[in-house]
């Protein structure tokens, strides 16, 4: 039978930020800001370093595709977006104003990906033009909220537990974009454990016939076990 989400076996924070993207919020920022932008194409695996210097900075618009955020300094992969989408804010905030010691990060092809590097200073400028701050604060809004409840079903969690939520959450992609992800790369991104401590967890799981996987692809996901 195949995977269906419910309260006991689901990451709420994948569900809560698929229904609360502030889609147009996120248009009216493409529209005023696209014209500015310097069109760019990712292959799969391919990266996107956020820019060190104001002069070089910028906003990116994810226009078609699927990428991860990752943090510059461990590699570890913090979240992953869809189009359309608006990436860079805290970067470009944290680089605009100085901020010491600020995280950085860059953005990590899972997919084929579109989209267009906007410059920090026309998109400052743009924002002030035409009072886009709203849309702005909406879109951070959203992701803290999301950030938020992550947090709330993440801390804790033994290495399964890791496993089985990312698991439910690549279960709640599309399956145009979830045929494309290797199933062990992409846990492995995103909790830090070994690869063999994965391997064998996802061998269980595929003895017990909780899940179906093919050429490394997630194909199918019944009700995973709390614990293992």
């Amino acid at each position: 039978m195949p995977y269906e989400p419910d309260s006991s076996n689901s990451l709420h924070a994948f569900d809560f930020a698929k229904k609360t993207k502030p889609v147009m919020a996120i248009k009216r920022l493409q529209d005023k800001l696209q014209e500015f932008g310097t069109p760019v194409k990712l292959e799969v695996g391919e990266e996107l370093f956020f820019s060190d210097d104001k002069e070089t900075a910028f906003i990116f618009i994810l226009s078609e595709g699927c990428a991860s955020l990752c943090h510059f300094n461990t590699n570890l992969h913090t979240g992953t977006t869809f189009a359309p989408t608006i990436v860079g804010l805290i970067d470009g905030y944290s680089l605009y104003y100085d901020v010491e010691n600020r995280p950085r990060h860059y953005i990590y092809a899972e997919t084929r990906c579109t989209g267009y590097k906007v410059p920090l200073e026309k998109f400052v400028e743009q924002c002030d033009t035409y009072n886009l701050w709203h849309d702005v604060a909406r879109i951070l809004a959203q992701r803290l909220m999301t950030m938020s409840a992550m947090e709330e079903e993440l801390v804790g969690l033994n290495a399964y537990g890791s496993i089985r939520a990312v698991l439910i959450e690549l279960w709640l992609y599309p399956e145009d974009i979830r045929s494309q992800l290797n199933i062990a790369a992409f846990i492995q991104k995103r909790t830090n454990l070994s690869r063999s401590r994965i391997m064998a967890v996802l061998s269980a799981l595929k003895e017990g016939g909780y899940i179906t996987i093919k050429t490394g692809k997630l194909v199918d996901l019944n009700k995973l076990p709390k614990a293992f």
